[in-house]
């Protein structure tokens, strides 16, 4: 047997475990028997920034991912952390198979599926690394990191993985037949009226324009004042009607937006909508159900 190499990435730094080839004693140690269904244990290892509570909370979720997805037992949370010893298991447990042996002995599983937890920093955003192991610790393979930006979100992140962390374990069948009939269309949620992006963008021109037409209109009206008290040259003159029109254009403006602003205001909303599904009945026929406010 080669020599078992598994890597960590702490805080930047990677660190290298090194596991000797297994000696001939090694073999010697009892494995767990193998009955009924495919067992897995789900252990805990390295955890960076995450405290045990959350670790098996997760470890628990994943368990349970598996078993709902697979068919297979899974093992985790505290039921593994009662049977694994007070002091936990070594940091390099993956690479040396008299320590797996021991793990899957205690769990009695035909594997193992050692997790490394990494608190990320991003709004408690944690990494999940995971390695597969047998239950004689003679094959070990890295699976593909889960990330978990959202805690409430685990659960699907961990069904959506479990093909891929147990890829020899087979897919449970979904029984889609019920007794009597059922209806699985629903209501989409109400959205209630609210200020869009584009909507505030309108908004923000119809102040612009309304600044733009008070300015102008103002200094217009104290030009045209000025020429009826005193007189002015027509090139003054031409200067007044020209604000005036500058003026006419913000006020336009002004309007234009604000109607806009309205409209996207009042389509903004969405009522609930009618989502129809099928009705499966407990003989196997399908049928088709409506139902909504009319």
């Amino acid at each position: 047997m080669g020599v078992a190499r598994h890597c960590l990435v702490l805080g930047g730094l990677s660190v290298m475990l090194l596991a000797s080839p297994a000696r001939a004693e090694d073999v010697a140690v009892d494995l767990p028997r193998v009955t009924g269904r495919l067992r897995v244990g789900i252990v805990p290892g390295i955890a960076v920034n995450v405290d045990n509570v959350r670790v098996d909370s997760l470890a628990q979720d994943l368990a349970d991912a598996l078993g709902a997805e697979l068919e297979v037992e899974a093992l985790g949370g505290l039921e593994v952390r009662r049977k694994l010893p007070a002091e936990g298991i070594p940091l390099d447990c993956v690479n040396r198979p008299e320590c797996v042996k021991d793990v899957a002995k205690r769990l009695d599983v035909q594997q193992v599926l050692f997790v490394v937890m990494v608190n990320t920093g991003a709004n408690g955003a944690i990494q999940i690394d995971t390695t597969w192991a047998d239950a004689g610790g003679e094959r070990i393979a890295t699976r593909r990191p889960i990330d978990i930006a959202v805690v409430d979100q685990a659960r699907q992140k961990f069904a959506a993985s479990a093909p891929l962390l147990l890829p020899d374990a087979p897919v449970r069948k979904k029984d889609l037949a019920v007794k009597g009939p059922t209806f699985n269309g629903k209501m989409s949620d109400e959205v209630p009226r609210h200020f869009t992006r584009t909507a505030m963008i309108a908004a923000g021109v119809t102040v612009v324009g309304l600044g733009v037409g008070v300015g102008f209109g103002m200094t217009a009206r104290a030009s045209y004042n000025d020429c009826e008290s005193a007189g002015c040259a027509q090139s003054k003159r031409d200067g007044i009607r020209s604000k005036s029109i500058a003026a006419d254009f913000g006020f336009g403006l002004a309007l234009a937006g604000a109607i806009t602003t309205g409209v996207l205001y009042a389509t903004s909303g969405k009522e609930s909508q009618l989502i129809v599904g099928p009705s499966v009945e407990g003989n196997g026929s399908v049928g088709l159900i409506a139902a909504g406010r009319f």
